[in-house]
Parts: structure tokens; sequence; C-alpha cells
């Protein structure tokens, strides 16, 4: 199969080949043949690194999954700081990646067909990823109203915060057609931060 650089590149590209294929079209109506021929590989590489179509699909949801997470380093430094600063520091650079953020990323398309017609795969890499980072989150908006990261309404909080960042980024186009203008003036001045960790901090604090 060639060196390992050579190896491991030809997996990174059948994940990328597959993960916009998977996006476009979904899990069903996408064959082995179409991965190969858009990645430019041969099936029998397929095989190779995943086994099976299945075993890929994994791959690529997790993939998309592990994108832009909280390091454990950057966790550890944001523990150093005031609850109230890390709260607003993690909301920033939330923000900060949304909006830089391809709109055509296969990941977030993924994401999006995945949230409203969730596989196997999805829930396995969502219990992986996405609950340590909203436990982190939670113990965060916890801290800087004196509860535990397990409390419901902490729990409301983040929840509501990942809502919002959705909301704004990912039916913006919904947002501007419904209220014209809103987008922009939540983004102007860091308005929709400032807004948002607010509402974090008064519905973490609610009895």
């Amino acid at each position: 199969m060639g060196t390992q650089k050579n190896s491991e590149k030809t997996k990174a590209s059948l994940i990328e080949a597959a993960g916009r294929l998977f996006a476009e079209r979904g899990f069903k109506a996408v064959t082995v043949r179409d991965i190969a021929g858009e990645s430019g590989t041969q099936i029998s590489a397929l095989n190779y690194h995943f086994r099976s179509k299945d075993e890929l699909y994994k791959s690529v949801v997790a993939e998309a999954c592990a994108e832009d997470l909280i390091t454990e380093d950057e966790q550890k430094q944001l523990r150093a700081l005031p609850p109230t600063r890390a709260l607003r520091a993690v909301i920033d650079e939330a923000v900060k990646s949304f909006r830089a953020e391809d709109a055509s990323s296969w990941r977030s398309a993924l994401l999006a067909r995945e949230s409203r017609d969730p596989s196997p795969a999805f829930a396995e890499a969502s219990e992986r990823y996405f609950k340590p980072q909203m436990d982190f989150m939670a113990e965060l908006a916890g801290g800087v109203v004196g509860k535990p990261a397990d409390d419901l309404s902490v729990r409301l909080a983040v929840t509501s915060m990942w809502a919002m960042f959705d909301t704004f980024f990912e039916y913006g186009h919904l947002v501007e057609t419904t209220s014209p203008g809103l987008s922009e003036y939540m983004f102007k001045k860091d308005r929709f931060n400032d807004w948002l960790y607010e509402l974090v901090v008064d519905l973490a604090g609610k009895e």
C-alpha cells in the first residue's frame, strides 16, 4: 500500500471524498465506487483502510464531530481563569470560529443532516466528542453562578447557547428572511457575544 505517509494521505482523501458525498446525498445514496472515484483511489484502498462503507461512515462522522473542539490543554488554561473570563473567552472563540466557517463545508452539512436524521454513528460520535464539550461548558457556566455542572438550569443554559449558534449560523438565511437586519444588528460591536453571555448566565442562575 506504499509508504506510511502515502497510506495516511490516501485515508484522509477517502474521508474527505466520502464526507462530501455523504453530506450531499446521504449514506444510502452513495456507493463505494462513488467514493473511490471521488477520491481518485481504488475500492481496494477503501477496504484496506475501513473494511466497509459503514466503518468509513463512522470515521467521516467522527471527523465532522471532532472539528473545532476545545482541546484538553485549552480546557486546562481556561480552568486557570476566573469562571466569568473563561466563559466569555469560550463564547468569543466559538463566535469567531462559526463566523469564519465555510458555509459549504461538508462537515457542517453532514452534521446538519445527522441532526435531522441521526444514525448510530452520530450517537456514538456525540457521546465521544460533543458530550464532554457540553460537560465542560456546563462546568464553566456553573462556576459563574455557583452551581454544579449537572444542574438542569445550567444544562439548559449551555444547550440554549448552542441552539443560538445554530439559529444564527446554520439557519442565518431564515433569520434574515423572517427578521431582516437582525443578524447585522446582532453582530455589530460584539453585541451577539454580550447577549449570549448574559443569556447563559441568566438561564444558569435560575432556580
